[in-house]
């Protein structure tokens, strides 16, 4: 997981590391990237030039997709609460930066957190 400065469907994702983005053909040892289907949705953790990016993702084996017994996902998200989003200007919508311009804006990230949902069955 991280900051990749490449998108779900870029070739760095898809050609070299091979990650999917269709959880039902996932095979031993391959990589299921949740974030693709919301990047296809058009959400992003951060805008540029007006264009939102879904750089920030998280990925992993079928273990997680699969278990029985264990955790398993559930699903993703961007996570981007209104005091997280800037407010006004020309900026307005975007992530709410640190700093801007060269000087402390009193924001969190130029970037949106994501996450993921793991749940875990309970067996009486």
């Amino acid at each position: 997981m991280g900051d990749l400065n490449d998108g779900p469907r870029d070739d760095s994702l898809k050609k070299i590391l091979k990650v999917k983005g269709n959880s039902t053909s996932i095979m031993d040892k391959e990589l299921f990237n949740p974030m693709e289907k919301l990047s296809r949705k058009g959400v992003g953790s951060l805008a540029y030039r007006d264009k939102w990016n879904l750089f920030d993702q998280i990925f992993f084996t079928r273990n997680l997709l699969n278990s029985e017994n264990g955790y398993r996902f559930w699903k993703g998200g961007v996570f981007n609460p209104k005091y997280l989003v800037t407010k006004k200007g020309q900026y307005r919508g975007y992530p709410f930066r640190t700093y801007a311009g060269g000087s402390y804006a009193g924001g969190y990230s130029d970037h949106f957190p994501v996450y993921i949902y793991l749940i875990k069955e309970i067996h009486p």
